[in-house]
């Protein structure tokens, strides 16, 4: 029996939910399940969902009851209805609504395939599935070792090494770099974050023969703001030791 599977509309009750199955005079015994069809019929598919979790929540709410139990009871049946839909005559004159009522039927299959956390679909259904996940999965894997190889092409061996404490002198240089303009007056370099740059430091140098982490670098980048003690870090005088002077053009 399927009474404790679906919520069923009071008799006489003339303001029920959207989602509760049976007419007015409530639902005959034995025929939960066809109201519980008949319904999916006039839904739209953005609300499936909601229609599911609805009787879903009223049958678990029954007791000692599972998920599993409720998913596999309304995908079979269904299934077995569009079975029976596919069984009649193409010639008969309820064809056309056959053809509807499975296409609606399809619809909430795929709405449920991906709640089967059991995997109580039929084994072709999931021998497929699982076929297009993998072909899925060996397409990404193309993808990403395709670009593992071409960020492989811009990496080194041997990076150059920050030496003697001056860090901070080499940030100053590249700082003065940023700041260049051409002789037409056009910036030389031209970016409109400072990431590349700390990025740049951080992965293709060394300080003092370790790694330097990005967000060391990235504290010579940040705008110093007065109000903030502690935000961005101020290049001490005694480390700006040198000045990149433009040649005067003859």
């Amino acid at each position: 029996m399927s009474a404790h599977y679906f919520k069923a509309r009071k008799i006489l009750d003339f303001k029920p939910h959207p989602f509760s199955i049976g007419t007015i005079k409530g639902v005959p015994s034995g025929y939960e399940d066809n109201h519980f069809l008949l319904k999916i019929y006039g839904l739209k598919r953005e609300v499936l969902g909601d229609y599911y979790q609805y009787h879903l929540e009223y049958y678990l709410s029954g007791g000692d009851r599972s998920e599993k139990e409720f998913f596999s009871h309304v995908w079979h049946i269904v299934s077995d209805r569009i079975d029976y839909f596919k069984g009649q005559s193409p010639y008969s004159s309820k064809h056309p609504l056959y053809v509807s009522n499975i296409k609606k039927l399809n619809e909430f299959l795929n709405f449920l395939a991906p709640l089967d956390k059991w995997n109580m679909r039929p084994n072709d259904m999931l021998i497929k599935e699982k076929d297009e996940q993998i072909s899925g999965l060996q397409s990404e894997l193309e993808v990403l070792q395709k670009k593992l190889a071409d960020l492989e092409k811009y990496e080194v061996s041997v990076k150059p090494m920050v030496q003697d404490e001056h860090l901070p002198t080499f940030i100053d240089l590249l700082q003065q770099m940023r700041n260049l303009s051409l002789p037409n007056g056009r910036k030389l370099l031209v970016s409109d974050h400072e990431s590349p740059y700390y990025k740049m430091v951080s992965k293709y140098f060394v300080y003092n023969g370790k790694d330097i982490p990005v967000n060391t670098v990235r504290n010579y980048f940040v705008q110093k703001d007065p109000k903030d003690s502690m935000k961005g870090v101020k290049i001490p005088n005694d480390k700006k030791l040198f000045q990149i002077v433009p040649v005067k053009q003859g």
